[in-house]
């Protein structure tokens, strides 16, 4: 009913809040090349070598600020999926919320069993 009067509906604002606020950090790391940046900004990585499941992410928004989506997945797909699903959340219907609520620890640790997993395979 509110698209009909031409309003945008409550959910709509804060996505397009985030998405924009997404967009614009991304563009601004992939516009800034700072002197001197270490090898790593991982602090696991930097000591252990092991990388971390969110290794990456830096590269990853540094791709996607200029565009190249295939690229920033390759680097971290798990940056990239989870800040799209933090970006659109307040899109998703009450029920979807709701379902997810119920297993989010779960769903929370095999994302992050399977980002680790794509690093390790990326990195070793």
């Amino acid at each position: 009913m509110l698209l009909t009067r031409g309003l945008t509906p409550p959910r709509v604002v804060p996505a397009a809040a985030r998405l924009a606020v997404l967009i614009a950090a991304a563009a601004v790391l992939a516009a800034v090349h700072p002197r001197g940046r270490p090898a790593t900004l991982c602090l696991l990585r930097a000591t252990t070598g092991v990388p971390c499941p969110l290794c990456g992410s830096t590269t990853a928004f540094v791709r996607l600020g200029h565009g190249h989506l295939r690229a920033a997945l390759t680097a971290s797909p798990l940056a990239v999926l989870g800040t799209a699903t933090f970006a659109l959340s307040p899109l998703a219907p009450a029920t979807v919320v709701q379902a997810v609520r119920r297993v989010r620890y779960p769903l929370l640790l095999t994302a992050l069993s399977a980002g680790e997993l794509w690093q390790l395979h990326r990195f070793l």
